[in-house]
């Protein structure tokens, strides 16, 4: 049984051919657009789940139905139904059926319209026959937590970990205990390091401490401090280092600082935005 959802009056309706329902509350209901892929017809996403720690949505699908009324008495939670209503006729502003398009895992995607845009990566795409096309989304944004990446400028060779230890800084920022956030920024800060300056890790294995060096001898002082603060709360961070050299635990806002240095890097670098 093919679903809909209804707009009318401002409020919105959902269910089938042979009845209708009000959605409680307000909905999360955006236009949905594929990039780079010609639809072919208007769609909209209907949400279902947020988390902003996480960074992931998920929803169903929907796209532009000609159908512009139900019958009357097939519609619950409407507030005219007590009023007489001699053709038995709900119309409505407009209507929404189950999406029939495939979108593959790994498709970009755009929520929202008139300048007010996000974009999100498909993490997984189901569907239950007529009834039902679900969407899993990851926001490509990091919600604030660091600078909004400018991909483009990072060496194509290295785009793909540079991209995939960010994504895991924001995962562990939100949710996580300081020990990993400060974690994750050091494997970040050595990805980072490399791709922008080959010679300081030509054979691929150096550590932070290593690549600090190097940006020390260099001429980068403001960059070899930024990496140096986000190693030495990776050094305070290990389990033995309180009992070694008397130093106190690592602290929510020691990983906001690691954090902070990190970005630092992506704008000294060029490849976050300011």
């Amino acid at each position: 049984m093919i679903h809909f959802i209804a707009e009318a009056q401002g409020l919105w309706y959902e269910g089938s051919q042979s009845w209708l329902q009000r959605i409680q509350g307000h909905p999360i209901i955006l236009p949905f657009a594929v990039l780079g892929k010609p639809v072919g017809q208007e769609l909209l996403f209907l949400e279902d789940y947020f988390n902003s720690a996480t960074r992931i949505r998920r929803g169903r699908l929907f796209e532009k139905d000609m159908r512009n009324s139900w019958p009357a008495d097939v519609v619950s939670r409407f507030p005219n139904r007590d009023l007489h209503n001699n053709v038995n006729r709900f119309d409505v502003n407009r209507s929404y059926k189950t999406a029939d398009f495939q979108i593959g895992v790994g498709d970009e995607v755009e929520l929202g319209d008139n300048g007010a845009r996000s974009r999100w990566i498909v993490v997984l795409s189901e569907k239950a026959g007529l009834e039902g096309y679900y969407v899993t989304l990851k926001s490509k944004t990091f919600f604030g937590v660091l600078p909004e990446l400018l991909p483009d400028q990072i060496p194509e060779s290295n785009r793909h970990d540079v991209l995939g230890s960010m994504d895991a800084v924001v995962d562990a920022a939100s949710i996580q205990a300081p020990q990993s956030v400060i974690d994750a920024c050091r494997n970040a800060a050595c990805h980072l390091i490399s791709a922008k300056f080959p010679a300081s890790n030509p054979g691929g294995k150096q550590d932070l401490g290593k690549l600090v060096g190097w940006l020390a001898k260099n001429e980068r002082e403001s960059c070899g401090s930024a990496g140096n603060l986000i190693n030495s709360l990776h050094s305070r961070a290990k389990a033995n280092a309180a009992a070694s050299r008397g130093t106190r635990p690592v602290s929510r806002r020691d990983a906001e600082l690691a954090v902070n240095s990190l970005a630092f890097l992506l704008q000294d670098f060029g490849w976050g935005k300011e």
